[in-house]
């Protein structure tokens, strides 16, 4: 199987960003415009106009993973507002994971957070990631045929022992892993497939273009687990750190499972948006 290429080229200054946090290199605090960023005289509060100004720098990539804010008393006299105002700009920041408060120090920019669809559309991680801007990437861990386990033939409604294609996968976003995933497919319907390069292609993709597949509905659960030692270093976190486990059973339209997927994303770095639809006739709602 061909090795995996190395992550796609970034823009410069993500990049640089990417390798000194990772280093613990970027360690000096953001500027600060001035007092000039909020307006007293606004009826906006001071601690919103403070919050989503912090929040324009870091979306904006001004302001980078691993540097520092000012100090709350700092951050008072550069803004010229009240302890109490950056007190709740900063706890608001926390809440939205742009920032991350070190016990002792600084509080210090956070990387960027996943937010999924998953769990309320089809698209896989490639496209979801692509459609909100990020820069996915995929490193092929193994690719081959394995007997279906007990697990595998219920979720597929195979028998035990009947062929697989068992793909694992190590994803990441600009740079960074997020998501360890171990996907299974029959293999009678994509013989081919383990001679795929799945580093560098979409998986649902090449099953729509090239096998005709697409995956019309899909029942998924998610809940909280720990990550083992092996999985935490290929997440480059600490052994038992929280990860979301999402299990998957993708159907053709005419029903039949085409696959079955586990993946466990990084607790501190993902989040997925649900959507809820009442199931209440018009007439049988409350006002």
């Amino acid at each position: 199987m061909t090795t995996a290429p190395s992550p796609p080229a970034l823009k410069p200054k993500a990049l640089d960003k990417l390798e000194t946090y990772r280093a613990g290199e970027l360690d000096q605090a953001v500027t600060i415009d001035g007092p000039q960023i909020v307006d007293h005289a606004s009826p906006v509060p001071l601690y919103f106009q403070l919050t989503n100004y912090i929040n324009q720098k870091i979306k904006a990539r001004e302001w980078l993973p691993g540097q520092l804010l000012p100090s709350e008393q700092e951050l008072c006299t550069a803004v010229g507002v009240s302890r109490t105002v950056v007190r709740q700009a900063i706890g608001q920041l926390q809440r939205d994971r742009l920032i991350l408060k070190q016990n002792g120090k600084r509080s210090v920019i956070a990387l960027p957070t996943y937010e999924g669809d998953l769990m309320e559309n089809l698209r896989g991680f490639y496209e979801d990631a692509i459609a909100k801007g990020r820069t996915p990437f995929t490193e092929v861990l193994s690719l081959k045929i394995v007997p279906a386990t007990p697990e595998i033939g219920m979720a597929l409604r195979l028998s035990q022992g009947t062929p697989v294609v068992e793909l694992n996968r190590l994803r990441s976003l600009d740079g960074e892993p997020e998501v360890l995933v171990m996907t299974y497919l029959p293999e009678s319907m994509c013989p081919d497939l383990p001679n795929e390069d799945l580093a560098n292609e979409s998986l649902y993709r090449l099953l729509a273009h090239k096998y005709g597949l697409r995956i019309a509905q899909a029942f998924r659960t998610i809940e909280a687990v720990a990550l083992d030692r092996t999985e935490a270093k290929l997440l480059r976190s600490r052994p038992g750190s929280p990860a979301l486990l999402l299990k998957s059973i993708g159907l053709l339209a005419d029903g039949t499972p085409l696959e079955y997927f586990i993946a466990k994303h990084r607790g501190d770095r993902a989040k997925f948006q649900v959507k809820l639809v009442s199931d209440l006739l018009p007439e049988e709602s409350t006002h």
